[in-house]
């Protein structure tokens, strides 16, 4: 069986780890340009990983926006563990870590903004629509607010 183990990365091995999954994901997959992938914002965020048999499968970042307000990027998943639910583990991972887990985080709110094509995976996820669909470097996107 399979095990998936959800962590904060902290060292240089973990952050370069996370770095390496979002080019694989968003450079090379989606033809992001290094340039926007990599937008100088990473010192400010909390990073995580998910490792499924002691490798890492799968990233994203956490950045504050304002009190209570944080807001999740750069998600990513090896195509190779898309459609085993590594992506929620991740997700339900992050928000027990923002929202649920410490009486502290009651007010915490997340937000994201999701590429249209999964806006359904955090729909799943409680997550909510809100504004207009917009484009960033040509991939539609909408905003979405985590319900609690």
């Amino acid at each position: 069986m399979d095990q998936l183990i959800f962590q904060q990365a902290t060292s240089s091995s973990d952050i370069n780890a996370c770095h390496s999954i979002r080019k694989k994901v968003f450079c090379e997959e989606q033809n992001i340009s290094k340039d926007i992938e990599f937008d100088n914002l990473d010192h400010l965020c909390k990073h995580f990983l998910i490792f499924k048999n002691q490798i890492p499968v799968a990233t994203a970042r956490v950045r504050k926006k304002e009190n209570y307000i944080y807001k999740v990027e750069r998600v990513a998943v090896l195509i190779s563990q898309r459609r085993g639910k590594v992506g929620s583990f991740l997700i339900k991972k992050i928000i027990s870590q923002y929202c649920k887990d410490n009486k502290d985080n009651k007010d915490n709110s997340i937000i994201l903004h999701s590429q249209v094509s999964v806006e359904n995976f955090y729909k799943n996820l409680n997550f909510n629509s809100y504004g207009n669909q917009f484009t960033e470097d040509g991939i539609l996107h909408i905003a979405m607010r985590y319900l609690s």
